[in-house]
């Protein structure tokens, strides 16, 4: 009975609670993180592929960028290519957050695989990549 969904729901309540606990002096929460290292791993990525990589609805995306953008964590720049579109920069305030992100996300999953070997590690990720392209389709 349910017994993949029940446990994805627990693993990411689970995880959310950590990172919101690591994550709130610097008023940042758990689904907000991953944000923050998109931008600073792909400097001039766009609304568009920030909702592509992170398979999240655009207008969440635009909400959530102009945040960022009030609280002076991005920048946002009209495209050269395409005036329609904003390329989002981060500010050296998002890269000191980024490195602490960074951080937190490699120590959450590190929590997660505590007892894992490499070999386990490894094919948990392609046995979870596996299931991401199941739902794409």
């Amino acid at each position: 009975m349910h017994e993949f969904m029940s446990r994805f729901s627990v693993i990411h309540r689970q995880s959310s609670m950590y990172l919101d606990r690591r994550l709130r002096e610097d008023n940042i929460t758990g689904s907000q993180y991953t944000h923050i290292l998109v931008i600073c791993e792909n400097p001039g990525v766009s609304q568009e592929e920030i909702s592509d990589k992170l398979k999240i609805d655009k207008g969440s995306v635009a909400r959530m960028i102009k945040q960022f953008e009030k609280e002076g964590y991005v920048t946002r720049l009209t495209s050269t290519e395409d005036k329609r579109q904003y390329r989002i920069y981060p500010t050296g305030k998002a890269k000191a957050l980024y490195e602490k992100i960074h951080g937190i996300a490699i120590a959450s999953e590190n929590r997660l695989t505590r007892d894992f070997t490499n070999i386990e590690r490894e094919i948990l990720k392609n046995l979870l990549d596996k299931v991401i392209l199941n739902l794409e389709e």
